[in-house]
């Protein structure tokens, strides 16, 4: 396939993503931003500089616009289903900052919340991947900042599909496998936190070890089951079919994260 094909066929995901967040994209309300305090901005502030200094300029400016791609997908995927007040997160999975007033009324409406988080970032991926044979001929300096921008977006997007609370993969977990059966995201949370506590003692990765620690205590005090998850559930059909897009979703950003989740894992 030649490179401008893959770039049009990139270029025709972007244009999906525009389509299904069509009225996400803007609010007739203005926008705030939550975590403008001490505590948020000191976090963030931290965030920035680790990853500048721990893995270099390209990586530590790639992870930091994947992270603000992704939580606008989420405050986007609000305002489709008509939460025009949700509100763009500073501090991703830091406790008590909401980005909407109000809980989903529809298990459909949280799978589409917490999916598209990630998904949109699968668009920026495939067409930083797409440029790449392009740039090579003629912008060569743009080529690695390119390989490390679709990388890290692949594996932070694959991590927080992981069915671990509280990444939108616990979400997904618990609001896809209620519809199927009850104690279903207690048994799959159980598993995969004793998967990645295996990786992270044998690997020494602490940051997979703090992820396991909150979804141990996610077990403790819920059995598996999100609180805020709508009473309104999906038929076992739709929940096969949401399964299905969560699923592939995780596949795509996995291969497209692959040597970044080599390199840290």
């Amino acid at each position: 396939m030649s490179p401008t094909v893959t770039v049009l066929l990139a270029l025709a995901c972007c244009y999906g993503t525009y389509l299904i967040l069509r009225g996400g994209w803007t609010s007739r309300l203005r926008t705030t931003i939550l975590g403008l305090d001490p505590k948020g901005i000191g976090i963030s502030a931290l965030a920035v500089i680790a990853a500048w200094l721990f893995f270099g300029p390209v990586f530590g400016m790639s992870l930091i616009i994947t992270v603000v791609i992704h939580e606008f997908g989420h405050v986007a995927a609000y305002r489709v289903i008509g939460h025009h007040d949700a509100n763009f997160r500073l501090v991703p999975l830091l406790g008590g900052y909401a980005i909407s007033s109000r809980a989903p009324s529809t298990q459909e409406e949280q799978v589409f919340v917490s999916l598209m988080g990630p998904a949109i970032c699968l668009a920026p991926m495939v067409l930083a991947y797409a440029l790449i044979p392009i740039a090579a001929l003629n912008a060569p300096d743009l080529v690695y900042p390119l390989i490390v921008f679709a990388s890290v977006n692949g594996a932070l997007n694959f991590l927080n599909l992981v069915p671990i609370w509280p990444l939108d993969g616990g979400h997904l977990t618990s609001t896809i496998f209620t519809a199927i059966n009850d104690k279903l995201p207690f048994y799959i949370f159980a598993a995969f936190t004793g998967i990645i506590g295996l990786v992270a003692v044998l690997n020494q990765r602490i940051f997979l070890l703090f992820i396991v620690l909150m979804g141990v205590q996610h077990l403790i005090q819920t059995r598996g089951i999100d609180g805020t998850a709508p009473d309104a559930r999906m038929s076992k059909a739709r929940a096969y079919l949401c399964l299905a897009a969560w699923l592939f979703t995780a596949a795509a950003f996995f291969l497209g994260g692959l040597a970044t989740l080599i390199r840290f894992i």
